[in-house]
């Protein structure tokens, strides 16, 4: 029985990080390109970076969207230093 409450800890650990990392960084991902449309404003005379619309992203949106992209990076950076150096950081 001992053998089977493992197996289900390790399942369970294994599908919380799988939802964590598989599901949270493309919802972040696309919370960032959310924020840049929401709070878009008339572009100013002469932008180049405005869209076909005639607008461009607010600074508040501009904001949240550096947020979600910074919490991107840091996700993928975490998972390719567990990746790399795993062995040394979760040794018993």
């Amino acid at each position: 029985m001992e053998i089977l409450t493992k197996a289900f800890s390790a399942l369970w650990q294994v599908l919380a990080v799988g939802l964590l990392l598989g599901a949270g960084i493309p919802v972040l991902f696309s919370i960032g390109m959310r924020s840049l449309e929401r709070g878009r404003v008339p572009a100013p005379a002469g932008a180049t970076s405005a869209s076909t619309d005639g607008t461009v992203a607010g600074s508040a949106g501009k904001a949240g969207a550096a947020v979600a992209f910074g919490l991107c990076i840091l996700g993928v950076l975490f998972g390719i230093v567990v990746i790399i150096f795993g062995k040394q950081l979760f040794a018993k």
